[in-house]
C-alpha cells in the first residue's frame, strides 16, 4: 500500500512536490485555500481583461538551461507553449530622452554610451561582467542517497564553466545595487538600472542580466495562471487529489511525528506532511508547537526582511504599445504611505484584452502593509485604495492621451490582498536579501518533527519561481529517500 503524503498549499512549491510524489507512486492529496492554484504566482481577470500579478520574466523559460527541465518535468512549459521575449527588456524616459534595457548587453552598452561617453567604461566593464555571468546557470542536482534511474549530480565540466563568473559574483557580492548604481555619472542611467530591490547585491542585477542576455527570461504566454494550470492538470492527470477552498488550520503532530492536518471540518491522516504555504506564516498558525529546528529558527527571522509590492491594474479601451517595464518620472509625484513616488512603472498587455483594449499594471514596490493595514483597521481600506488608482490614472492618462475617459476597470492588489489569498505574511512574495548575507539554500526537512517538510521561496533566499519550483523538487527528493522510493 502506498504511503499517504498530504500537501499545504498548491503554489509553486506544493504543485511541484505534489506532481514528483505522485510520479514516483506516492497517494498524495493537495489542499489549497484558494479557489485557483498558483499561490503567489497567479493573475486575475475584471470585466474581460486580465491582469498579470506573478510571472514578469522567468528565469527557465528557455530550452538551453537547466532549469527548463524543471518546468517541463511539472507540465508549466514544453514545446507548444510560446515564450514572449519582449525587448527592450526595460525603458525609461529620462527628460526628454528614452533610455533602454535591451537583450543583448552589447546592444544597451552601444545606446547608452551614446547617451552618456561619461560612462563609457563603467559600461564597457558592465558588458564584460554581463558576458563572464552568463556562464552561470541555477544548478538542479539530487540530493544524496537518492535512488533514482537518472541521477543528476554535480560534475566537473558544469563546475568548470561557471569558473569564469565566479570573481565578478563574488565582488559584485560585495556592494549594494544602490552603491553600484552611484558610479554612473548620468543620473537616468542610474536609475534605469534600479529595477532590481536597492539595498540586494549587485549580483543580483548582473546575474538578472546576464540571464536576458544568454536569450532566456522571458515569459509564457498568457502569464501565471495559464502555467500553474497546465501544473495543476499535470497533477490530476497522474491521479493525484487536488482539493481547493481547503484551509489547513493546523498540522497535526503525535509522539514528534507529523501526523496529517486539521480542516475546519475534517482531519485528513497522512504518512507525511508538506507545509508550503509562506514558512513564517506557516511557523506562526499552523503548529500548536512550532518546529524548534534551528534553520526554520533563522528562516523566521528574516520575516522582517519580506518583498512586498501593490499593483495597480487598469483595463483602458485604447490602444497602448506593448511594453515590459516601462517607466517615467512624474510631473506630480504619487503620494501613499507617507512617501512621495517620482516614477511610475507599468507591463501593458494588448493580448490580455479584446481588440481596440489594453490590459496595463503599475507596480509600486516598498513594504507598505502597516499603512494598509491601519487603514483597514480604521475603515478608510477602499478610500486610500480609490485615492492611489486615481493617481496612477491621471499620470497614465497624461503619459497616453488615448487614456483619458477610456478607462474601463481598476484593480488595487495591495500587500494584504496577498495575503488574504496566499496566506503568505504581509504578502511577501520573496525575501530580500542585503550585501554579506550570501547564498543559503535551507534543507525543507524538519528534524524536531519527524514526516514533516516544508518548500517555498523562503527556503531558497531571496526566492523566485525557479526557487519556490527547485526546493518543491528537493522536499519531494526528501520523501522518497526517507521512505526508501525511487524518485522519478
Amino acid at each position: 500500500m502506498s504511503k499517504k503524503i498530504v500537501v499545504v498549499g498548491a503554489g509553486l512549491a506544493g504543485l511541484t512536490a505534489a506532481i514528483y510524489l505522485r510520479r514516483s507512486g506516492f497517494d498524495v492529496t493537495l489542499l489549497e485555500k484558494h479557489s485557483i492554484p498558483g499561490g503567489m504566482s497567479t493573475s486575475w481577470k475584471r470585466k474581460g481583461y486580465m491582469f498579470e500579478g506573478g510571472i514578469h520574466w522567468m528565469t527557465g523559460s528557455s530550452d538551453k538551461t537547466e532549469a527548463y527541465t524543471m518546468w517541463k518535468d511539472v507540465g508549466a512549459l514544453d514545446e507548444s507553449v510560446p515564450i514572449i521575449l519582449k525587448d527592450p527588456f526595460h525603458t525609461l524616459d529620462y527628460g526628454s530622452t528614452s533610455l533602454f534595457i535591451y537583450r543583448d548587453i552589447d546592444r544597451t552598452v552601444e545606446h547608452l554610451s551614446e547617451v552618456s561617453p561619461a560612462d563609457r567604461s563603467i559600461l564597457k566593464r558592465l558588458a564584460k561582467d554581463v558576458k563572464a555571468a552568463s556562464c552561470m546557470q541555477m544548478p538542479v542536482f539530487d540530493i544524496k542517497g537518492l535512488k533514482t534511474k537518472n541521477p543528476n549530480r554535480p560534475s566537473l565540466g558544469f563546475l568548470f564553466r561557471m569558473l569564469p563568473a565566479m570573481p565578478v559574483m563574488l565582488r559584485l557580492s560585495k556592494i549594494s545595487c544602490e552603491d553600484w548604481g552611484k558610479k554612473f555619472k548620468h543620473e537616468g542611467i542610474a536609475r534605469l538600472f534600479a529595477f532590481m530591490p536597492q539595498q540586494s547585491p549587485a549580483s543580483n542585477l548582473i546575474f538578472t542580466l546576464a540571464t536576458l542576455h544568454m536569450g532566456d527570461g522571458g515569459y509564457p504566454e498568457g502569464g501565471s495562471l495559464p502555467l500553474t494550470q497546465r501544473m495543476a492538470k499535470t497533477f490530476s492527470d497522474l491521479g493525484g487529489d487536488l482539493r481547493y477552498d481547503a484551509k489547513v488550520e493546523k498540522v497535526m503532530v503525535e509522539g514528534g511525528r507529523a501526523t496529517g492536518v486539521k480542516l475546519s471540518d475534517q482531519t485528513i491522516t497522512s504518512d507525511a506532511v508538506i507545509v508550503t504555504q509562506e514558512t513564517v506564516a506557516a511557523l506562526d498558525n499552523l503548529f500548536e508547537v512550532p518546529p524548534s529546528d534551528s534553520w526554520l529558527k533563522e528562516v523566521y527571522e528574516f520575516k522582517h526582511r519580506s518583498a512586498v509590492c501593490t499593483f495597480i491594474s487598469i483595463g483602458v479601451n485604447a490602444i497602448l504599445p506593448d511594453m515590459m517595464m516601462y517607466e517615467w518620472k512624474l510631473a506630480t509625484p504619487i503620494s501613499y504611505a507617507d512617501r512621495a513616488e517620482p516614477y511610475l512603472n507599468i507591463n501593458s498587455y494588448p493580448d490580455y484584452a479584446s481588440d481596440g483594449c489594453t490590459a496595463v499594471t503599475a507596480y509600486l514596490g516598498g513594504d507598505t502593509y502597516d499603512y494598509w493595514k491601519k487603514a483597514q483597521d480604521n475603515g478608510d481600506y477602499e478610500t486610500y485604495k480609490q485615492n492611489l488608482a486615481e493617481q496612477v490614472i491621471r499620470e497614465l492618462c497624461l503619459k497616453f492621451p488615448q487614456c483619458e475617459g477610456n478607462v474601463e476597470v481598476v484593480d488595487v492588489a495591495t500587500p494584504l490582498t496577498y495575503e488574504r489569498y496566499t496566506g503568505a505574511y504581509h504578502g511577501a512574495w520573496m525575501t530580500e536579501m542585503s550585501v554579506g548575507d550570501g547564498m543559503t539554500q535551507y534543507p525543507g526537512k524538519c528534524e524536531s518533527i519527524l514526516n514533516l517538510y516544508f518548500a517555498g521561496h523562503r527556503l531558497m533566499p531571496p526566492g523566485g519561481m525557479p526557487s519556490a519550483v527547485a526546493s518543491g523538487r528537493m522536499v519531494a527528493q526528501y520523501v522518497c529517500r526517507d521512505f526508501d522510493t525511487e524518485f522519478v
